[in-house]
C-alpha cells in the first residue's frame, strides 16, 4: 500500500481568502524575470528574495526546475519557484509536471501546509480543468510505495494541508474539481501498489482478494472462477498458462452498475499475469524481476474500477482480469501443445513466452458472449516489440472500430497517457495460420511485426465488438523518477480509461 503524504486538500478562490501556509509553489515560464499577477503585489520589497531570485535570471524556468526562496518570517516563509518551461508549449500535462514536482520538493522539506498557485497560467483549460490536474498531481508526485523495509529513513512525513489557489471558481465547483482529481490519482496509485508488490505477495489468489476488497469498498459485483469452474466454461487458453503454477488461476469480474438502465455496457480486460518467467520459452535471467510487473494491465483496470463509483461514471463497465503464474516445470503446457479457448477455437503454442494473448483471450470472449458490451477495451504488458516501435514514451493501440480509437485519442491527449493506433494490415492474419490449429500464437517467423500479430491474434475473439488493444509494455513501468511518475510500476492507463468511460458516457 502507498503512505499516505497528502492528509487533505481544498480548493481556495486566490490568494488572500485563506491563509497561504508555511510553503507557496509558484509557477514560472522559461525566460520570465517577473512575479505573475496576482503575487506580484505580495512580493513588492526590492530586496524580497523571491523578487531577487526571479530578476536575477539564476532562475532559468526549465520544465520541472525548482529553487527555494527563503523568506523568514511570515506567510509564505518559503517560496518554491518551479519552471514551466516555454510558455507556448505549456499543457495540462506539463501542468501536472509542475506541480508534481513542487509537492513533491515541499513533501521533502517538512512542509506542513503548502498552498499551490495556479493562476495567470498559459494555455486554454478551464480553471476546473486545472484545479482537477492540480488535484491529480500533488497525489500522483508525493506517492511512496510502503515497501517491506525494517525501517524508513523517510518516516511519516506528510503535507497536513494542500490549498490549490485559482481565482474565477465557485468554492463548491473549484472542491469538487480536486475531488475529481483526488478519485483518479487514487485509482492511479492503487494502480502502482498493485505493481509493485512481490511476485511471492501478489499472487493470483491475493490479486482477487483485492478485487474482492475493491467491490465491498465502492459497491461493486465480485465474482471469481477458480480451476475448476474455469474447466467447466472451457477457458483451455487460460488454464493452459496456468498448468506449470502452483499458484491456482484466477479469472476475477468486477461490475459497476450506474444507476442508469438504458446506459451502455462498457468492458474493461486487464492481463494479470503476477510472474511471467516465460514458462517452458524461458526468458533471460537479466531483469527477470520486473516480470512482476506482467500483471500491470490487470492493475490499470481494477485502479479504473476503483473510481468509477466515486466519480459517478455514467456508463456501465463489467471488467474481467485473468490472473496467474506463468511457470516452468514438469506439468507446464509445452510449445507445440494444442489448447481449446473458451470461444471453440484451437490454439498451437508455439512460444510459452507469448502468454499473454492466451488469457486474455478467454477473457475477451467470456466478456463479448455473456455481457455483450457496446464498447470492449483491453490492457497489457504483451509484446516487447512495442518498446521497439514507441519507447517509453506512450501505448500501442490496435482497434477494430475508428469512433472508439478517436474516443482513446482523445483521452490520451487530455489524461497524459500517450497512445499511437498501429494497424491490422489485412496480410496478417494469414500469418497465423497453421495446420495444427485454428490459430498459433504467434506469427510467422518472417512476419515481423510483433505488435501487430499480437493484436490481430486478439481480434479473432471479439466476435466484431468494437474493441481496443492497448499494449502498455513500454509505459507500465519506469527505470527512472519522473515529478509524476515513480520508477517502477506508473499506473498508466487509469486516467485515459476513466477519460474514455466519461467520453462515452457523454
Amino acid at each position: 500500500m502507498s503512505k499516505t503524504t497528502v492528509r487533505k486538500i481544498e480548493a481556495i478562490n486566490g490568494p488572500g481568502t485563506e491563509p497561504l501556509g508555511d510553503t507557496l509553489v509558484l509557477p514560472i515560464a522559461k525566460g520570465s524575470t517577473t512575479v505573475p499577477e496576482p503575487w506580484n503585489g505580495m512580493f513588492t520589497s526590492p530586496s524580497d528574495p523571491v523578487r531577487v531570485l526571479v530578476g536575477s535570471g539564476d532562475f532559468k524556468g526549465d520544465l520541472g526546475e525548482v529553487a527555494v526562496a527563503y523568506r523568514g518570517e511570515g506567510q509564505p516563509s518559503r517560496v518554491l519557484l518551479v519552471g514551466m518551461g516555454d510558455a507556448a508549449q505549456f499543457s495540462r500535462e506539463r501542468l501536472r509536471v509542475v506541480v508534481a514536482a513542487g509537492a513533491r520538493r515541499a513533501l521533502d522539506l517538512a512542509t506542513a501546509e503548502l498552498t499551490v498557485s495556479l493562476d495567470s497560467l498559459p494555455g486554454n483549460d478551464t480553471a476546473s480543468a486545472v484545479v482537477e490536474a492540480a488535484a491529480e498531481a500533488v497525489y500522483l508526485g508525493t506517492y511512496r510505495f510502503d515497501a517491506p523495509k525494517a525501517s524508513d529513513s523517510a518516516g511519516e512525513r506528510a503535507l497536513s494541508v494542500v490549498r490549490l489557489s485559482r481565482s474565477g471558481l465557485s468554492e463548491g465547483d473549484a472542491n469538487a474539481a480536486a475531488q475529481r482529481g483526488l478519485h483518479r490519482a487514487a485509482g492511479t496509485n492503487l494502480a502502482r501498489d498493485l505493481g509493485h508488490t512481490p511476485a511471492n505477495l501478489m499472487t493470483p489468489t491475493h490479486l482477487a482478494e483485492r478485487a474482492e476488497m475493491l467491490a465491498s469498498q465502492y459497491d461493486l459485483d465480485f465474482t471469481v472462477f477458480g480451476r475448476e469452474e474455469a474447466e467447466r466454461l472451457g477457458m483451455g487458453a487460460f488454464l493452459g498458462v496456468t498448468q506449470g503454477s502452483v499458484q491456482p488461476p484466477q479469472m476475477i469480474f468486477l461490475r459497476y452498475d450506474c444507476g442508469n438502465p438504458d446506459a451502455p455496457t462498457v468492458g474493461l480486460v486487464g492481463k494479470g499475469i503476477t510472474f511471467d518467467s516465460g514458462g517452458i520459452s524461458l526468458k533471460p535471467s537479466a531483469k527477470m524481476d520486473e516480470m512482476k510487473y506482467d500483471m500491470c494491465g490487470a492493475a490499470a483496470v481494477l485502479g479504473t474500477m476503483s473510481a468509477v463509483r466515486p466519480l459517478g461514471i455514467g456508463v456501465n463497465v463489467i471488467a474481467a482480469v485473468a490472473a496467474a503464474e506463468n511457470m516452468p516445470s514438469g506439468t507446464a503446457t509445452k510449445p507445440g501443445d494444442v489448447h481449446t479457448s473458451y470461444s471453440g477455437k484451437t490454439i498451437e503454442v508455439l512460444n510459452t513466452d507469448a502468454e499473454g494473448r492466451l488469457v486474455l483471450a478467454d477473457a475477451l470472449s467470456y466478456v463479448v458472449r455473456n455481457h455483450k458490451p457496446a464498447a470492449l477495451l483491453d490492457y497489457a504488458t504483451l509484446t516487447g516489440a512495442v518498446i521497439t516501435a514507441l519507447g517509453h514514451y506512450g501505448a500501442a493501440v490496435l482497434s477494430n472500430d475508428d469512433p472508439l480509437w478517436q474516443r482513446i485519442e482523445r483521452a490520451g491527449e487530455t489524461s497524459g497517457d500517450r497512445v499511437w493506433r498501429l494497424p491490422i494490415w489485412e496480410e496478417m492474419p494469414d500469418h497465423l495460420r497453421t495446420p495444427f490449429a485454428d490459430l498459433k500464437n504467434i506469427a510467422d517467423g518472417n512476419a515481423g511485426a510483433g505488435t501487430i500479430a499480437a493484436g490481430a491474434f486478439l481480434r479473432e475473439f471479439v466476435e466484431g465488438t468494437p474493441w481496443a488493444h492497448i499494449d502498455i509494455a513500454g509505459t507500465a513501468w519506469w527505470d527512472k523518477d519522473r515529478p509524476h511518475i515513480p520508477k517502477g510500476a506508473s499506473g498508466y492507463g487509469v486516467r485515459l480509461t476513466l477519460d474514455v468511460l466519461s467520453g462515452i458516457a457523454g
